[in-house]
């Protein structure tokens, strides 16, 4: 019922040019206002009108779920389409995945990218996940004036849908044009009171303010959510109802209910735009309800212990609606050396994770930073003078970790690889990345990962998988991923931005284009996760079970895990946003930062998940719904 008046200004009769909508995801935008548009205008009222998808991950989607609805309506079969029947194929001119023609006018169909503009004149459009163009346009700070360009010939005529999820604070295309409109809110009726209320995550009594209403729940004493207690509390009669009734108070006004949009800006800066803000909480009665938006908030927000930055994130940007305001962040290696415990390096402790809630351990990996000497300003890299970075971590069977071993193979050292002064020792061994050279990296590496490792149960554990950081010297990298099939490629993506991933059902890693075995990483959500994970509280005094996910160390002894070549590392970076993408980014604080056993740890958390990935995937004929499987469901298939 929300989308309805959305749509409606599709309609000539509209007086609005530019439809801006704020929101939530998961409204069914898509399908009750992008797709039902473009099909009246193709058969209904022709015209050149664009469909812009949100990143590029998403269009071979869009592109089938546009073509079922061209199929569905007999748009296709009644040959409004130029090129015939039958479905849309690449090569098929005026009806593929970027064109659709037809009488009187066209669809152009790209990823949301200001480079899908050109040379093109527009009278409607539709731009999805507008917030992403921010991040993938160079002229970033121009995007609504070069959109509206391609509509200068339809002027008095023209329609301008911008539908996103909006992201950062500050830096949001979605909220720069709503602000601008006249910033609607969907209001419906208090199933206690009657009056017209939003529904709002958390806010306070109209009357009263000492009072909090909004989404409200109670946890048992085990701080476990209390299913039954979600509910909403009103901001204007403190009455408490829940959603089980939400397919009547969604009700529009004159079509069976009293729930309409209210504008609350009288005065708006643009007479042209008409805005919407609408988050997930009046999603659909068939949609997620109240009680899992519930769950997301505190796993994001879990109590007693930090608030998970990435997952807040999403749950602002992907729930609300909201735009998410957040600060620089660093981690602070002296609140992990806390985390050190009652074991040696090299052994595997099982029995102490036991003590600790966490279970047996259930798989061990190994995570590789290749590093070495730049030979040049122009940032060639000498694969003779090279150090492989590297740490094993044994997980439990809640995900819990603990960190086995960690060292480097190499001697090259240096606190810049800018600065080569330092490298020019006559007497240092250096080592190749040259596969059959002497002093071969990879040789002694193979050792490390063939090597079993002791538990202080008795048992003797193999590495499972290992994640190889393969960039800069993929010449090398990649044939020795040949030889060993433990090995796990990885290279970051480079948008290195949180908003391509910014669903919660996307997966931090894809595989690459360019050779088998070969994955993307989105590096800034796994430093996110990591991040959140080094913040955990465990109050041994309070709780002798660990939080889920905590960071567990080995004694220093030996020369490792001091502070200098191990803890440090966790603070080398820092969370920033990036002038660039405007989006928050993990970085190095100066150029010269060690930071390599935080990359390992990276390195492993991705083997560890991909590892899974391709575990169900090799099963997939004898597993149902394997893309679903998780930790721990391996966890139940290797224990019973």
């Amino acid at each position: 019922p929300y989308n309805r008046e959305i749509i409606d200004h599709l309609h000539p009769s509209s007086p609005y040019s530019i439809i801006a909508v704020k929101k939530g995801a998961q409204l069914g935008m898509t399908k009750t206002v992008v797709e039902p548009g473009i099909g009246w205008i193709m058969s209904e009222s022709p015209s050149n009108t664009l469909f812009l998808v949100g990143h590029t991950s998403l269009f071979k989607d869009a592109v089938i779920s546009l073509d079922e609805m061209i199929d569905s309506t007999g748009i296709r079969e009644k040959g409004i389409i130029k090129s015939g029947t039958g479905k849309a194929v690449a090569n098929k001119k005026g009806d593929n995945d970027g064109l659709k023609e037809f009488a009187g006018g066209f669809l152009k169909l790209a990823p949301s990218n200001i480079d899908a503009l050109r040379q093109i004149s527009l009278q409607r459009g539709f731009v999805d996940d507008y917030d992403i163009m921010r991040s993938t346009s160079k002229k970033a700070g121009a995007i609504l004036p070069l959109l509206m360009q391609r509509f200068n010939a339809y002027n008095e005529v023209m329609k301008l849908y911008l539908l996103s999820s909006p992201e950062l604070k500050g830096h949001s295309n979605i909220e720069d044009i709503y602000l601008k409109g006249d910033q609607r809110k969907y209001h419906i009726p208090c199933p206690c009171c009657s009056e017209l209320i939003t529904i709002e995550w958390e806010t306070k009594n109209l009357k009263d303010e000492s009072k909090k209403a909004g989404i409200t729940w109670e946890l048992d004493e085990n701080g476990r959510l209390i299913e039954e207690s979600v509910g909403y509390i009103c901001q204007l009669c403190d009455g408490y109802f829940t959603d089980q009734n939400k397919s009547e108070w969604l009700l529009e006004e004159g079509r069976g209910g009293s729930a309409k949009w209210i504008a609350t800006e009288k005065n708006p800066i643009d007479k042209d735009v008409v805005s919407y803000e609408v988050n997930s909480l009046i999603g659909a009665s068939f949609m997620f309800g109240w009680v899992k938006y519930v769950k997301r908030y505190l796993s994001a927000c879990p109590p007693g212990q930090p608030r998970n930055e990435g997952e807040y994130q999403t749950f602002v940007n992907t729930v609300l609606g909201l735009t998410y305001e957040g600060t620089t962040e660093t981690l602070n290696s002296d609140s992990l050396k806390q985390n050190q415990r009652p074991y040696q390096a090299g052994i595997i402790p099982e029995k102490l994770s036991i003590a600790d809630g966490n279970g047996r351990i259930a798989m061990i990996t190994i995570g590789a930073d290749m590093n070495g000497k730049v030979k040049d300003d122009k940032w060639k890299h000498d694969e003779d003078d090279a150090r492989l970075d590297w740490e094993i971590v044994a997980w439990s069977e809640n995900g819990t970790s603990y960190s086995v071993d960690h060292g480097s193979i190499g001697t090259f050292q240096g606190q810049s690889v800018r600065d080569l002064s330092t490298h020019n020792h006559p007497d240092r061994v250096k080592w190749s990345y040259k596969i059959g050279d002497p002093n071969c990296v990879w040789d002694e590496f193979d050792k490390i990962i063939k090597a079993k490792y002791q538990t202080d149960t008795g048992k003797r554990m193999s590495i499972l998988a290992a994640g190889l950081d393969s960039a800069p010297y993929t010449n090398y990298s990649y044939p020795y991923m040949k030889t060993n099939k433990l090995v796990i490629g990885t290279k970051g993506n480079a948008m290195q931005g949180n908003g391509i991933f910014i669903d919660a059902d996307y997966k931090p890693f894809m595989m690459a284009k360019e050779k088998n075995d070969l994955w993307i990483l989105n590096v800034n959500k796994y430093k996110d996760n990591l991040a959140d994970l080094c913040g955990l509280i465990w109050d041994v005094k309070k709780t002798s079970v660990q939080p889920a996910g905590f960071l567990n160390f080995p004694q220093t002894i030996d020369g490792k895990y001091t502070d200098k070549n191990y803890f440090s590392h966790f603070e080398a970076e820092h969370k920033v946003i990036d002038p660039k993408s405007n989006k928050f980014i993990w970085q190095k604080k100066t150029a010269g930062e060690q930071n390599h056993i935080f990359d390992c740890r990276i390195l492993n958390m991705a083997a560890k998940d991909i590892f899974i990935h391709k575990f169900f995937e090799a099963h997939r004929t004898k597993i149902k719904d394997w893309r679903k499987k998780d930790w721990s469901d391996f966890v139940k298939m290797i224990f019973g």
